[in-house]
């Protein structure tokens, strides 16, 4: 027999990689780090909460109100005090809206803002709100929107109201109105004011007036805008137009008269007529 061959050693084990546990250690933790608010902003945003707010004046003398409204929705009806008040439903998944008061001599402003942010956001930031104010009759109101839809009724004061993209409509107003709408619509209805200022970018918008005005001016870009007259009114109608259209029927028109009809087109449209005695 051949004698026993001495026993080879084993060969020496790899290196543990050391190296490459520590850099999927540190991958996972930033992975984690990254990863763990944006699963607390998905679960937030499912969790819708939501309260009713109070607030307005206090008894303090207005003499003018004015509403910042973002793309909150607003609604601003008359009450018979002198009071100012609001009534705002809010709606929040990341940090509950606030209503902000401030003060500029007797002029109230009221701007609703989501908490955190600059503005208001819509429903689509976690955020949300619909401001319902009241104010006293007479006392001119003015109202700025983004998207949100804003609602002014039965106000006696002037009006100044506009919005971007969102909906305008007007009821039963009889003091002077400013009313503006960007891309958005304006609907204006049983108007009585003396003076009114309507303009339009390229949205859509119209205004019906029970009396005959005193003296309405109408821009339009590249929108249209349709003004509806008593059947007993005369106007003196000046219309420029660009490449636009502007429909004035011969009858509407007076040169001689005291009451004036200031229109102009860019490339859209402008119509001028008497109520429909169909509808």
């Amino acid at each position: 027999m051949r004698p026993a061959e001495a026993a080879r050693p084993a060969p020496p084990a790899p290196p543990r990689p050391v190296h490459r546990r520590a850099w999927i250690t540190a991958a996972l933790l930033s992975a984690v780090l990254v990863l763990a608010p944006l699963a607390w902003q998905v679960f937030a945003h499912g969790v819708t909460q939501s309260r009713v707010l109070y607030g307005g004046s206090g008894g303090r003398p207005v003499t003018a109100v004015e509403i910042v409204g973002g793309d909150a929705n607003v609604s601003v009806t008359p009450r018979s005090d002198r009071e100012v008040g609001y009534r705002a439903e809010v709606r929040w998944s990341l940090g509950a809206p606030v209503i902000e008061e401030s003060w500029l001599g007797g002029s109230l402003r009221l701007t609703p803002r989501c908490s955190g942010e600059g503005s208001l956001l819509g429903a689509g930031g976690g955020c949300s709100v619909s401001l319902g104010v009241t104010v006293p009759d007479g006392i001119p109101v003015k109202v700025t929107a983004g998207s949100g839809r804003v609602a002014v009724k039965g106000l006696s004061g002037n009006v100044d109201a506009s919005v971007g993209s969102g909906a305008l409509t007007l009821t039963g107003l009889r003091g002077e109105l400013r009313a503006e709408v960007g891309s958005g619509s304006l609907v204006a209805g049983d108007l009585t004011s003396a003076r009114a200022d309507v303009r339009v970018g390229s949205g859509r918008g119209e205004a019906a007036f029970l009396t005959p005005p005193e003296r309405v001016t109408a821009r339009v870009a590249s929108g249209r805008v349709r003004l509806t007259v008593p059947a007993a009114g005369r106007f003196r109608v000046g219309c420029e137009v660009g490449p636009g259209r502007c429909e004035v029927p011969e009858a509407l028109s007076d040169p001689a008269s005291g009451r004036v009809l200031d229109i102009a087109v860019d490339s859209g449209r402008a119509q001028v007529g008497y109520p429909d005695p169909m509808s």
